[in-house]
C-alpha cells in the first residue's frame, strides 16, 4: 500500500517537473544519421542488459559516440573498452521517491547530448526522469504507461521475447 502511495507521489513529481519542458512539433528526418553523440540508458532486467550491451557493439560499427547510463555494480559487467564510457549513480543518487538525489539531478543537468535512448523495456521512474534531466532535443523510449510524459520517439513492444525485439528497434533507429 505504501509503495502504490510512494509511487503515485512519484509520478506526481515527475509530471510537476516535466509539465514546462515540452517542446513543440518536431521532425525526427534523419536524427539517427546526424546524431553523433548518445546517452544509452542501460536496462535493469539481467537478460535485458546483456541485449543491450551487444546494441552498444552496434553503435560503435556504426561510428556513434556513446555515453552508458547505468547503476555502479553493473559497469563490471560491461566489456572493458565501455568502462570510461559510464555515467554511473549508485544508492546515494536515489532519494526516497526513487528518483535522482539534487547531486545526480546536477551533473545530468551539465550534460548535453544528441539523443537519449532509455533501453528500458518495463517502466522504471528513475530511468524515465534521468532521461529527462540531459539537455537533448530527442529522447526515444519504449511504450509503457505514461510514456508520452518522458519520451518524444516511442518504439512499441509487441513481441515477449527480448532478442527479436532489440533487432527489431536497431532496425527501427535505422529508418531514421
Amino acid at each position: 500500500m505504501f509503495d502504490s502511495f510512494k509511487k503515485v507521489i512519484t509520478e506526481f513529481i515527475i509530471r510537476k517537473k516535466l509539465k514546462h519542458s515540452r517542446s513543440a512539433k518536431q521532425s525526427f528526418k534523419n536524427f539517427f544519421k546526424d546524431s553523433s553523440l548518445f546517452l544509452v540508458l542501460m536496462p535493469e532486467g539481467e537478460r535485458e542488459f546483456h541485449l543491450a550491451v551487444d546494441m552498444l557493439k552496434w553503435y560503435d560499427e556504426q561510428g556513434k559516440s556513446i555515453k552508458i547510463f547505468t547503476h555502479d555494480y553493473r559497469v563490471s559487467l560491461l566489456p572493458p573498452k565501455y568502462h570510461s564510457l559510464v555515467i554511473d549513480y549508485n544508492l546515494k543518487d536515489i532519494n526516497r521517491f526513487s528518483l535522482p538525489s539534487k547531486s545526480l539531478v546536477a551533473r545530468l543537468h551539465s550534460l548535453e547530448f544528441d539523443a537519449v535512448l532509455d533501453l528500458n523495456k518495463e517502466e522504471n521512474l528513475f530511468n524515465s526522469m534521468a532521461a529527462n534531466l540531459v539537455k537533448a532535443p530527442v529522447r526515444v523510449g519504449f511504450k509503457k504507461k505514461n510514456s508520452d510524459i518522458y519520451y518524444n520517439l516511442q518504439v512499441a513492444d509487441s513481441d515477449n521475447n527480448p532478442e527479436i525485439f532489440y533487432k527489431n528497434f536497431l532496425n527501427c533507429l535505422q529508418m531514421f
